[in-house]
């Protein structure tokens, strides 16, 4: 870089080993393990307000999060990927009663990623400051990809598209 350069500078390392003792720290966080080239932390009581604050201490800002229903009418998986220049970490933790802590008044990315995982779930946010459909077509309830995603896939013998035939 010159003198001239305006571009900012990336945050320095931080140490992995040291990194693991921060997520390990968080209430609820009973595993942190490195797979497939990130950081995987797992907690199904996971204090998601306290993983935030650890991560903004931190210098690493959450990319998105993820839902996956674990049965028709039961808990879903969330997890929260975080990233900055060099780790990108996952924090798994699922829902208790179909509720979950809202990130959004403090962490602006979880606004849109909570309001779209109530739409497609029916997973709730407590504290959320504008839950309101984000995909939902009016007259839908929340929920309304749940029951699609838990049920079983269907199998079949022969292709259905017709390049796969001869």
């Amino acid at each position: 870089m010159t003198d001239h350069d305006t571009r900012p500078v990336p945050p320095a390392r931080i140490d992995p080993s040291v990194l693991m003792e921060h997520i390990r720290a968080i209430p609820g966080v009973v595993s942190v393990a490195a797979r497939n080239g990130s950081l995987w932390a797992e907690g199904p009581f996971l204090d998601v307000e306290a993983m935030a604050g650890a991560m903004d201490a931190l210098g690493i800002r959450l990319g998105t999060v993820t839902a996956i229903p674990l049965s028709e009418d039961g808990e879903t998986t969330v997890i929260y990927h975080y990233i900055d220049e060099y780790e990108v970490i996952n924090f798994k933790t699922a829902t208790r009663n179909g509720v979950l802590a809202s990130l959004a008044a403090s962490v602006r990315p979880a606004s849109w990623a909570e309001r779209e995982i109530k739409d497609l779930f029916a997973v709730d946010f407590p504290g959320h400051p504008n839950l309101v459909p984000l995909l939902r077509p009016e007259g839908f309830e929340p929920g309304m990809l749940r029951a699609a995603m838990c049920a079983p896939a269907a199998m079949t013998r022969s292709p259905v598209s017709p390049l796969a035939r001869k």
